[in-house]
């Protein structure tokens, strides 16, 4: 049990208590030896600033109010990064459809509840506070989702029916499941596609049918995973092969310079607070998207191809207007 769970038992137990709480009922109720109750009851009164005291006379701690002790009790402060992990845990987690896989990681979501919104005074206002948007989430088939993960789990194939945007026909494919990843509010299946011999990535919202098959999966080595997820600009498999060159306006530099767009980008500031991002990338289709939500404020410098592909994307959009 984390720190600040015993803590918040501790004194949601003197909360509760008419009585002064004695350290063998403290001990026996946390499971926890006295050692242990003392350093938390400690850490109570000297970091969370609880009224919290020894009755001698009753033999065992309890809350002391008055005008002396005005200060609040807070949970636990964690930096930018911590508290950004547990939010997005936590929304990942609450993504998963109803199932099988939602209700075994149940305890997992209220643990992360816990660490998140629970206040050892019980309140929870913090969860009005602090949230995590996911923009553009689609709805993932709750069936499908648990026969992938299963699938994945047990490392074997499966037969799906898949229907991409760039088609809109369902192909029947049979699939070895790789990685799955939860990527700008949406689920993605990096899997090797016998039908190509190749790894793909399908978007979990436009399998229309999945079934498991008793067929081992092929295995796939985690050098060539990583080299073939973890390069390219976004979602798209394949390896990094064209590097883009982007400068930005001192405008939207003041944005952009703080980003991080790919584990191995490049940023180079100008005097003129304009800056150069340089990206590696194997497909354009969202690098050329993020580019555009830009408009004026950003030139493609190279290569070539991307930058044609975004003037032609600007003139179609021109000829709306």
């Amino acid at each position: 049990m984390a720190r600040y769970e015993r803590v918040s038992e501790i004194y949601e137990l003197l909360s509760a208590s008419q009585e002064p709480v004695s350290l063998n009922q403290l001990c026996s109720s946390l499971d926890a030896s006295t050692a242990t109750i003392k350093r938390l009851v400690r850490f109570l009164r000297d970091e969370l600033h609880a009224p919290v005291i020894f009755d001698r006379e009753g033999g065992g701690y309890r809350l002391e109010h008055d005008k002396h002790h005005s200060k609040s009790i807070v949970g636990p402060t964690y930096d930018s990064k911590e508290l950004s992990a547990l939010l997005s845990a936590h929304e990942i987690l609450d993504q998963i459809p109803p199932g099988i896989f939602r209700r075994e990681t149940a305890s997992l979501r209220t643990r992360l509840e816990k660490l998140l919104y629970k206040r050892p005074t019980g309140h929870t206002g913090l969860r009005d506070r602090v949230a995590l948007q996911l923009p553009q989430k689609r709805d993932t088939n709750e069936e499908h989702f648990e026969t992938v993960v299963t699938a994945l789990a047990t490392q074997m194939r499966l037969s799906i029916a898949y229907k991409s945007r760039s088609r809109e026909v369902d192909t029947d494919r049979t699939v070895s499941p790789q990685r799955l990843t939860f990527y700008r509010s949406n689920w993605y299946l990096a899997a090797w596609c016998h039908r190509t011999l190749d790894l793909r990535v399908f978007a979990l919202d436009r399998i229309s049918q999945a079934a498991m098959t008793p067929i081992p999966s092929h295995p796939v080595s985690a050098k060539t995973l990583s080299s073939r997820l973890s390069t390219a600009y976004g979602i798209f498999e394949g390896e990094a092969t064209t590097t883009a060159r982007l400068r930005f306006t001192a405008n939207a530099a003041r944005w952009v310079a703080d980003e991080e767009w790919h584990p191995k980008q490049r940023l180079i500031r100008f005097d003129d607070g304009t800056v150069e991002l340089h990206v590696p990338y194997f497909r354009s289709q969202e690098l050329k998207m993020d580019i555009l939500r830009f408009g004026a404020d950003v030139e493609v410098l190279s290569p070539k191809a991307l930058r044609q592909e975004v003037a032609d994307a600007l003139k179609a959009a021109h000829q709306l207007y």
